[in-house]
């Protein structure tokens, strides 16, 4: 018998949280490097992209009409408020004491009321987002199961993980930071760069040779490379046994990506950006503009992800999805899409990100031995205790 999927909304609500004591996303790596400081904010030389000087992240809750709750969180590390905004004074009214067949069709419903006005993306796709992994929590929940087994009826029950980032000061204690790891089983690490291949290599050559014991390395660049420095570091990278290398060029170049994938060396990987299919697809059709394709839960929600990948899997591309910057709910959005993906990369992890929330937010999901087993919790994985949320609400 299949899994009963309709649903009605009571009431959706949405919070922005702050975590003004805790450390940045980036921690202390590439520190005081011509780096500048807003109240808020924080711009890394080598990198165009802003980032928060401390995590923020838009939460929401979604209560269905038989009283269970769900929780979702976007990956909206800049101006969360934008999300909440949204949720509360626009989504909310939508879609509240309406019932709906399954979560696709609130996507559906949400998309469409915005696609002609040209919100196919930005905060509009992230509040939607949230809502819609709240909605299959509160499924998970009230049909007692993860939300991995709803999405595939043989979902992994365990798989390995990389580490996001090494963010330590100094080459030396990136390696011992990477050996810390390699003891309790990690198998892989991205590292950020910028897009200049020679101290690229360099920074790589080290961490390699000081930490020989890990068996998978990945390189990110954030955008930064232009077509002849990317196709450089394609192929230097890829002399190196690099696994993928991600975002290499600026994230609209299309035809820049086609002919960067055609040209020797590693495996190019992307699609963060991306909110939905429709911005996807033409990336990987023919000529592919990519090898791996990395959706960012925070952004797609498990309904779209669920197509995208679908979509990239016909097209003979592997789907390994994107971690960001969120908090609990986020990272067990983005390990239960794990669950449903195929097994030939490692899943991206944030590690130090999911315990901002403290006792606030208790998590089935616990990492060993270098991965995680998919928890028999129903819904995410998580429950979030909303009397210690307080210290953490930014009042609008």
């Amino acid at each position: 018998m299949s899994t009963n999927t309709s649903f009605s909304i009571k009431s959706v609500e949405s919070i922005h949280l702050a975590f003004k004591n805790s450390a940045s996303y980036w921690e202390t790596y590439r520190a005081n490097e011509g780096d500048r400081q807003t109240e808020r904010f924080e711009f890394k030389q080598g990198w165009q992209t802003v980032y928060a000087k401390y995590v923020e992240t838009p939460l929401v809750k979604v209560t269905l009409s038989d009283g269970t709750v769900g929780w979702g969180e976007a990956n909206a590390g800049i101006g969360p408020e934008v999300v909440t905004l949204i949720v509360n004074a626009l989504l909310a009214q939508m879609v509240e004491g309406q019932e709906y067949e399954n979560p696709g069709a609130l996507w559906d419903f949400l998309y469409d009321a915005q696609r002609g006005r040209g919100y196919s993306s930005g905060y509009w796709l992230d509040a939607l987002a949230a809502i819609d992994i709240a909605v299959w929590d509160a499924i998970g929940k009230r049909e007692q199961s993860p939300v991995a087994a709803l999405l595939d009826s043989t979902p992994r029950t365990q798989f390995d993980v990389y580490l996001s980032g090494v963010r330590r000061s100094t080459l030396e204690e990136r390696i011992d930071h990477v050996k810390s790891w390699v003891d309790t089983g990690l198998r892989g690490a991205k590292i950020f760069l910028t897009g200049d291949v020679e101290a690229g290599t360099a920074e790589l050559d080290g961490l390699m040779t000081g930490a020989p014991d890990l068996e998978q390395w990945m390189v990110d660049t954030l955008w930064m490379g232009s077509h002849e420095s990317a196709e450089l570091g394609k192929l230097e990278y890829g002399k190196r046994n690099v696994r993928f290398f991600e975002c290499p060029l600026q994230p609209e170049d299309l035809n820049g990506h086609q002919a960067l994938v055609q040209k020797p060396g590693a495996k190019i990987a992307l699609g963060e950006h991306f909110r939905s299919r429709y911005q996807m697809e033409a990336w990987v059709q023919e000529p592919r503009a990519l090898d791996v394709y990395q959706p960012d839960i925070g952004r797609t929600g498990f309904t779209d992800y669920m197509v995208q990948m679908d979509i990239a899997a016909k097209a003979g591309i592997t789907t390994t999805p994107h971690m960001g910057s969120g908090v609990s709910v986020f990272q067990a959005a983005t390990l239960q899409c794990a669950a449903v993906a195929p097994p030939e990369y490692l899943q991206e992890f944030q590690g130090g990100l999911s315990d901002r929330l403290d006792k606030a937010s208790d998590t089935a999901w616990k990492y060993a031995d270098g991965g995680f087993t998919l928890p028999d919790r129903p819904g995410i994985g998580v429950e979030i205790n909303e009397s210690l949320l307080d210290p953490f609400i930014v009042k609008h």
